[in-house]
């Protein structure tokens, strides 16, 4: 499960509304408990794709981040992204790129995997996914997105 404040899901959306027709990005920052993740922060990261069917994120701001993080005894859950005109399921070229080049290794194993889409701007639609390999729709396993309170304490 995918757990996240209405405030951080807001942020979420205001970026991607803000970024819409391209594809936009971030960071889930939390604590996890097994496959379960809890988000505490969202942070926006720009993507080097101006691209309204993909995104890349930028490394440097990646690694800024997941520093600034570990420090405050926080870790990054996961990634989210919008689907600004599509459903919010995993494309070939995301499957792809959560992947070492050539492998069926992850990039970063465990993390989850939002995405939102903005098809409809007046009704988001969020799901989020663990990317085990490469292979759609086998490899493609859905977490429950629950919306609501979050506490500053461990799942």
């Amino acid at each position: 499960m995918l757990q996240l404040s209405p405030n951080d899901y807001q942020k979420i959306i205001e970026h991607g509304l803000s970024g819409k027709p391209l594809e936009i990005c971030g960071l889930l920052v939390g604590h996890k408990n097994g496959e379960d993740s809890q988000v505490l922060e969202v942070h926006a990261v720009d993507s080097k794709d101006l691209s309204e069917k993909t995104y890349n994120m930028d490394a440097l701001k990646y690694m800024k981040i997941d520093a600034d993080v570990q420090k405050r005894g926080l870790q990054i859950v996961g990634i989210y992204h919008t689907h600004p005109a599509t459903e919010p399921y995993p494309s070939p070229t995301d499957m792809e790129r959560a992947h070492w080049e050539g492998s069926d290794e992850a990039i970063f194993p465990g993390y989850s995997y939002l995405i939102v889409s903005l098809r409809d701007p007046a009704h988001p639609e969020p799901r989020s996914f663990k990317l085990v390999g490469k292979r759609r729709p086998e490899d493609v396993q859905e977490e429950l997105v629950r919306i609501g309170d979050v506490s500053g304490e461990n799942l």
